[in-house]
């Protein structure tokens, strides 16, 4: 669990053999009700990916336009309609770009959504705190259910904390 992963550099994921980062973009790397706008921080963040060789590829439920209006600027794969939490998309693209699990990591800030498709691919995942408060009336469902799972995971696994970088 990790408070922003913009807060995470590079080379932290780099030491930890991830090449390919797949991120939810709305409240993940994005205020999910942000008037598009190229956002410099992330330009930034993913240049620095880039020069490391980790690679940043947004996986998103929403339509291919909106993602991409929303990562203008931004030079990154989009996995659209991925209809998480079936972990369909991301194994087909794990397949397709032929990326061993190990390699992979998955980032979202919805429990029930990214960090459950994340998981049921088998892979590696990272939640993150929403980057806004408000959630879209799709969300907010989600966000009841996840209210008593943190709880009870905070109780059953007391090593998970929110943390700003990975080797904490």
């Amino acid at each position: 669990m990790i408070e922003q992963i913009m807060q995470v550099n590079a080379q932290e994921f780099v030491d930890q053999g991830i090449k390919v980062i797949l991120s939810d973009l709305d409240n993940t790397l994005v205020p999910w009700n942000q008037k598009y706008r190229r956002d410099q921080r992330l330009i930034k963040w993913n240049q620095e990916l880039k020069a490391q060789g980790v690679k940043l590829v947004i996986v998103s439920n929403n339509n291919r336009a909106r993602v991409l209006k929303a990562v203008q600027g931004l030079d990154v794969e989009v996995v659209d309609r991925a209809l998480k939490p079936l972990p369909f998309a991301i194994k087909k693209y794990l397949s397709e770009q032929h990326l061993a699990k190990k390699d992979v990591i998955m980032v979202g800030d919805q429990l029930m959504t990214d960090i459950l498709a994340g998981n049921l691919a088998g892979l590696a995942t990272i939640l993150v705190r929403p980057l806004v408060a408000t959630d879209a009336k799709k969300t907010r469902i989600n966000r009841f259910f996840e209210r008593p799972l943190m709880w009870l995971n905070s109780r059953l696994y007391r090593q998970l904390k929110w943390r700003q970088h990975l080797n904490e």
